[in-house]
Protein backbone atom coordinates (compact mmCIF):
# COMPACT_ATOMS: atom_id res chain seq x y z
CA UNK A 1 0.00 0.00 0.00
CA UNK A 2 0.91 3.60 -0.73
CA UNK A 3 1.23 5.99 2.14
CA UNK A 4 2.64 8.99 2.84
CA UNK A 5 4.21 10.80 6.05
CA UNK A 6 5.96 14.36 6.65
CA UNK A 7 9.81 14.09 6.30
CA UNK A 8 11.91 16.08 9.14
CA UNK A 9 12.33 19.02 6.48
CA UNK A 10 8.81 19.11 5.68
CA UNK A 11 8.30 17.68 2.67
CA UNK A 12 6.67 14.57 2.00
CA UNK A 13 7.73 10.47 2.28
CA UNK A 14 6.67 8.35 0.80
CA UNK A 15 6.05 4.67 1.75
CA UNK A 16 5.18 1.49 -0.02
CA UNK A 17 4.64 -1.38 2.42
CA UNK A 18 3.03 -4.81 1.35
CA UNK A 19 1.05 -4.96 4.40
CA UNK A 20 -0.50 -8.65 3.87
CA UNK A 21 -1.31 -10.80 0.93
CA UNK A 22 0.41 -9.88 -2.15
CA UNK A 23 -1.01 -10.64 -5.37
CA UNK A 24 0.87 -9.93 -9.25
CA UNK A 25 -1.60 -10.41 -11.85
CA UNK A 26 -0.71 -10.65 -15.53
CA UNK A 27 -2.32 -8.34 -18.23
CA UNK A 28 -5.42 -10.72 -19.09
CA UNK A 29 -6.13 -11.64 -15.87
CA UNK A 30 -6.15 -8.07 -14.85
CA UNK A 31 -8.62 -7.29 -17.95
CA UNK A 32 -10.90 -9.90 -17.05
CA UNK A 33 -11.12 -9.13 -13.51
CA UNK A 34 -12.22 -5.89 -15.18
CA UNK A 35 -14.86 -7.08 -17.66
CA UNK A 36 -15.71 -10.12 -16.24
CA UNK A 37 -18.10 -11.30 -14.21
CA UNK A 38 -19.32 -8.40 -11.84
CA UNK A 39 -20.07 -10.27 -8.58
CA UNK A 40 -16.11 -11.93 -9.17
CA UNK A 41 -14.70 -8.50 -9.56
CA UNK A 42 -17.03 -6.98 -6.38
CA UNK A 43 -15.18 -9.75 -4.36
CA UNK A 44 -12.06 -9.41 -5.40
CA UNK A 45 -12.18 -5.56 -4.77
CA UNK A 46 -13.51 -6.14 -1.70
CA UNK A 47 -11.16 -8.98 -0.52
CA UNK A 48 -8.16 -5.81 -1.50
CA UNK A 49 -10.02 -3.02 0.69
CA UNK A 50 -10.98 -5.11 3.80
CA UNK A 51 -8.32 -8.42 3.82
CA UNK A 52 -5.05 -6.62 3.64
CA UNK A 53 -4.56 -7.27 -0.29
CA UNK A 54 -1.79 -5.63 -2.11
CA UNK A 55 -1.69 -5.78 -5.97
CA UNK A 56 2.26 -5.63 -7.04
CA UNK A 57 1.65 -3.69 -10.53
CA UNK A 58 4.85 -2.67 -12.89
CA UNK A 59 5.57 0.15 -15.06
CA UNK A 60 5.12 -2.93 -18.10
CA UNK A 61 1.41 -3.65 -16.59
CA UNK A 62 0.53 0.15 -17.06
CA UNK A 63 2.13 0.10 -20.85
CA UNK A 64 0.19 -3.16 -21.62
CA UNK A 65 -2.98 -2.12 -20.58
CA UNK A 66 -2.72 1.05 -22.34
CA UNK A 67 -3.63 -1.00 -25.64
CA UNK A 68 -7.12 -1.68 -25.02
CA UNK A 69 -9.47 1.21 -26.10
CA UNK A 70 -13.10 2.28 -25.73
CA UNK A 71 -15.22 0.27 -23.52
CA UNK A 72 -12.63 -1.81 -22.59
CA UNK A 73 -9.98 1.03 -21.09
CA UNK A 74 -12.79 2.44 -19.39
CA UNK A 75 -13.49 -0.79 -17.90
CA UNK A 76 -9.86 -1.24 -16.72
CA UNK A 77 -9.57 2.78 -15.37
CA UNK A 78 -12.45 1.92 -13.28
CA UNK A 79 -11.49 -1.48 -12.23
CA UNK A 80 -7.85 0.16 -11.43
CA UNK A 81 -9.57 3.19 -9.46
CA UNK A 82 -11.08 1.08 -7.15
CA UNK A 83 -8.14 -0.97 -6.39
CA UNK A 84 -7.10 2.73 -4.55
CA UNK A 85 -3.65 2.41 -2.96
CA UNK A 86 -3.76 -0.86 -2.10
CA UNK A 87 -1.20 -1.32 -4.67
CA UNK A 88 2.98 -1.66 -4.75
CA UNK A 89 5.58 -0.24 -7.50
CA UNK A 90 7.49 -3.24 -8.60
CA UNK A 91 10.52 -2.91 -10.34
CA UNK A 92 10.30 -4.61 -14.00
CA UNK A 93 13.57 -6.14 -14.39
CA UNK A 94 15.13 -9.32 -12.92
CA UNK A 95 19.01 -8.51 -13.03
CA UNK A 96 17.97 -5.08 -11.36
CA UNK A 97 16.07 -7.11 -8.40
CA UNK A 98 18.68 -9.91 -8.06
CA UNK A 99 21.82 -7.57 -7.74
CA UNK A 100 20.06 -5.70 -4.36
CA UNK A 101 19.41 -9.13 -3.20
CA UNK A 102 23.12 -9.67 -3.43
CA UNK A 103 23.88 -6.99 -1.26
CA UNK A 104 21.12 -7.77 1.36
CA UNK A 105 17.78 -5.51 2.21
CA UNK A 106 14.32 -6.44 2.85
CA UNK A 107 12.14 -8.22 0.25
CA UNK A 108 10.02 -5.17 -0.41
CA UNK A 109 13.00 -2.97 -0.49
CA UNK A 110 14.90 -5.42 -2.90
CA UNK A 111 11.88 -5.10 -5.64
CA UNK A 112 10.30 -2.13 -4.84
CA UNK A 113 10.71 0.23 -8.30
CA UNK A 114 11.90 3.44 -6.62
CA UNK A 115 11.73 5.24 -10.02
CA UNK A 116 8.40 4.16 -10.98
CA UNK A 117 7.13 5.87 -7.81
CA UNK A 118 9.25 8.96 -8.37
CA UNK A 119 7.90 9.20 -11.87
CA UNK A 120 4.16 8.55 -10.34
CA UNK A 121 4.68 11.52 -7.98
CA UNK A 122 6.14 13.74 -10.48
CA UNK A 123 2.91 13.68 -12.71
CA UNK A 124 0.67 13.62 -9.89
CA UNK A 125 2.04 16.94 -8.99
CA UNK A 126 2.74 18.70 -12.37
CA UNK A 127 1.97 22.20 -12.11
CA UNK A 128 1.55 22.56 -8.30
CA UNK A 129 4.80 24.68 -7.92
CA UNK A 130 5.48 26.83 -5.20
CA UNK A 131 3.52 29.89 -6.33
CA UNK A 132 0.89 27.65 -8.36
CA UNK A 133 -1.95 28.32 -5.46
CA UNK A 134 -2.58 24.37 -6.41
CA UNK A 135 -2.84 22.21 -3.06
CA UNK A 136 -1.72 19.01 -2.88
CA UNK A 137 -4.13 16.68 -1.37
CA UNK A 138 -2.21 13.72 -0.11
CA UNK A 139 -4.70 11.36 0.88
CA UNK A 140 -5.31 8.05 -0.27
CA UNK A 141 -7.36 9.33 -3.13
CA UNK A 142 -3.85 10.42 -4.24
CA UNK A 143 -2.22 7.43 -4.61
CA UNK A 144 -5.07 5.85 -6.73
CA UNK A 145 -3.77 3.28 -9.25
CA UNK A 146 -6.07 4.40 -11.85
CA UNK A 147 -4.35 7.77 -12.59
CA UNK A 148 -1.07 5.70 -13.56
CA UNK A 149 -2.73 4.86 -16.94
CA UNK A 150 -3.28 8.93 -17.72
CA UNK A 151 0.45 10.01 -17.42
CA UNK A 152 1.91 6.25 -18.75
CA UNK A 153 0.29 7.18 -22.33
CA UNK A 154 3.36 9.26 -23.41
CA UNK A 155 5.62 6.98 -22.23
CA UNK A 156 4.22 3.80 -24.09
CA UNK A 157 5.99 3.33 -27.24
CA UNK A 158 9.28 3.90 -25.19
CA UNK A 159 8.18 1.14 -22.62
CA UNK A 160 7.65 -1.09 -25.18
CA UNK A 161 10.48 -0.67 -27.28
CA UNK A 162 11.94 -1.52 -23.97
CA UNK A 163 9.71 -4.71 -23.84
CA UNK A 164 10.72 -5.87 -27.13
CA UNK A 165 13.85 -5.40 -26.59
CA UNK A 166 13.78 -7.76 -23.61
CA UNK A 167 12.08 -10.35 -26.19
CA UNK A 168 14.99 -10.35 -28.27
CA UNK A 169 17.38 -10.16 -25.39
CA UNK A 170 16.12 -13.17 -23.95
CA UNK A 171 15.64 -15.07 -26.84
CA UNK A 172 18.84 -14.46 -27.88
CA UNK A 173 20.32 -15.69 -24.76
CA UNK A 174 18.92 -19.05 -24.79
CA UNK A 175 19.68 -19.73 -28.10
CA UNK A 176 23.74 -19.27 -27.09
CA UNK A 177 23.27 -21.26 -24.00
CA UNK A 178 21.66 -23.84 -25.43
CA UNK A 179 23.87 -24.29 -28.21
CA UNK A 180 26.47 -24.02 -25.70
CA UNK A 181 25.21 -26.58 -23.54
CA UNK A 182 24.77 -28.95 -26.40
CA UNK A 183 28.33 -28.45 -27.08
CA UNK A 184 29.32 -29.11 -23.44
CA UNK A 185 26.48 -30.54 -21.07
CA UNK A 186 28.45 -29.64 -17.97
CA UNK A 187 28.34 -25.72 -18.91
CA UNK A 188 24.74 -25.75 -17.71
CA UNK A 189 25.39 -26.40 -14.31
CA UNK A 190 28.95 -23.97 -14.59
CA UNK A 191 26.72 -21.22 -15.20
CA UNK A 192 23.23 -21.92 -13.92
CA UNK A 193 23.54 -24.64 -11.31
CA UNK A 194 20.13 -25.49 -9.44
CA UNK A 195 19.48 -23.21 -6.62
CA UNK A 196 17.64 -24.44 -3.35
CA UNK A 197 15.33 -21.93 -2.25
CA UNK A 198 16.64 -19.06 0.01
CA UNK A 199 14.16 -16.62 1.64
CA UNK A 200 16.57 -13.85 1.39
CA UNK A 201 17.15 -14.27 -2.06
CA UNK A 202 13.31 -15.34 -3.68
CA UNK A 203 13.97 -13.64 -7.21
CA UNK A 204 17.51 -15.05 -7.30
CA UNK A 205 16.32 -18.55 -6.77
CA UNK A 206 13.44 -18.51 -9.37
CA UNK A 207 15.84 -16.43 -12.43
CA UNK A 208 18.32 -18.83 -12.00
CA UNK A 209 15.91 -21.94 -12.12
CA UNK A 210 14.01 -20.45 -14.65
CA UNK A 211 16.93 -19.75 -16.92
CA UNK A 212 17.55 -23.64 -16.34
CA UNK A 213 14.08 -24.71 -17.62
CA UNK A 214 14.62 -22.41 -20.36
CA UNK A 215 17.58 -24.31 -21.70
CA UNK A 216 16.58 -27.23 -21.59
CA UNK A 217 12.97 -26.37 -22.55
CA UNK A 218 14.87 -25.17 -26.16
CA UNK A 219 13.83 -27.53 -28.40
CA UNK A 220 10.42 -28.37 -27.10
CA UNK A 221 9.10 -24.83 -27.03
CA UNK A 222 10.68 -21.94 -28.97
CA UNK A 223 10.40 -18.70 -27.78
CA UNK A 224 8.12 -16.13 -29.48
CA UNK A 225 7.15 -12.46 -29.27
CA UNK A 226 5.92 -11.55 -25.66
CA UNK A 227 8.49 -14.12 -23.45
CA UNK A 228 10.93 -11.80 -22.68
CA UNK A 229 7.99 -9.37 -20.58
CA UNK A 230 7.00 -12.73 -19.63
CA UNK A 231 9.69 -14.02 -17.95
CA UNK A 232 10.10 -11.05 -16.40
CA UNK A 233 6.62 -11.46 -14.81
CA UNK A 234 7.08 -14.72 -13.71
CA UNK A 235 10.27 -13.93 -11.71
CA UNK A 236 8.92 -11.14 -10.07
CA UNK A 237 5.69 -12.79 -8.93
CA UNK A 238 6.93 -15.88 -7.94
CA UNK A 239 9.65 -14.21 -5.63
CA UNK A 240 7.16 -11.52 -4.25
CA UNK A 241 3.92 -12.44 -4.33
CA UNK A 242 1.48 -15.06 -2.68
CA UNK A 243 -0.78 -15.60 -5.29
CA UNK A 244 -0.03 -14.48 -9.44
CA UNK A 245 -1.55 -15.41 -12.05
CA UNK A 246 0.60 -16.44 -15.65
CA UNK A 247 -0.32 -18.35 -18.88
CA UNK A 248 -0.45 -22.10 -18.86
CA UNK A 249 3.46 -22.04 -20.34
CA UNK A 250 4.53 -20.15 -17.41
CA UNK A 251 2.09 -22.15 -14.87
CA UNK A 252 3.74 -25.51 -15.92
CA UNK A 253 8.00 -23.88 -16.23
CA UNK A 254 6.84 -22.37 -12.51
CA UNK A 255 5.41 -25.63 -10.94
CA UNK A 256 8.36 -27.76 -12.08
CA UNK A 257 10.51 -25.42 -10.01
CA UNK A 258 12.88 -27.05 -6.79
CA UNK A 259 11.24 -28.06 -3.86
CA UNK A 260 10.47 -26.85 -1.20
CA UNK A 261 10.05 -23.09 -1.80
CA UNK A 262 7.88 -20.47 -0.89
CA UNK A 263 6.86 -19.49 -4.39
CA UNK A 264 3.87 -17.31 -4.93
CA UNK A 265 1.03 -20.19 -5.70
CA UNK A 266 0.59 -19.83 -9.29
CA UNK A 267 -2.95 -19.81 -11.25
CA UNK A 268 -3.95 -19.05 -14.72
CA UNK A 269 -6.57 -17.02 -16.43
CA UNK A 270 -9.45 -19.96 -16.48
CA UNK A 271 -8.92 -20.78 -12.84
CA UNK A 272 -10.13 -17.13 -11.88
CA UNK A 273 -13.06 -17.93 -10.03
CA UNK A 274 -10.93 -20.20 -7.68
CA UNK A 275 -7.95 -17.79 -7.20
CA UNK A 276 -10.66 -15.04 -5.87
CA UNK A 277 -12.38 -17.86 -3.79
CA UNK A 278 -8.93 -18.65 -2.50
CA UNK A 279 -7.96 -14.94 -1.91
CA UNK A 280 -11.50 -14.35 -0.01
CA UNK A 281 -10.63 -17.39 2.44
CA UNK A 282 -7.24 -16.41 3.40
CA UNK A 283 -8.54 -12.95 3.67
CA UNK A 284 -10.66 -13.59 6.19
CA UNK A 285 -7.61 -15.70 8.12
Amino acid sequence: MITTDAGPDGLPVFNATISGLAIYLDNFSLISLAKGDPSRRQRFLSAVHTGGVDLLFSLANAAELTGPQGQSLEAVRAFLGQVGAHWFPVELDPFVVTNREVHGGTPSENCASRDFMKQYFAARTDGCSPGSGRVIDLSENFFRLAAVLDWVVPQRDSIRQGIAALDDALIGKIGGYRAEFERDPQSLDRSFPALSFNSSKPATFTYVNLVRTLILDAKAYQLKKGDGIDFCHAVLACAFASVATLDKHWKRRVEGLPEPNKIARIYYEQELDKMVADIESWAKT
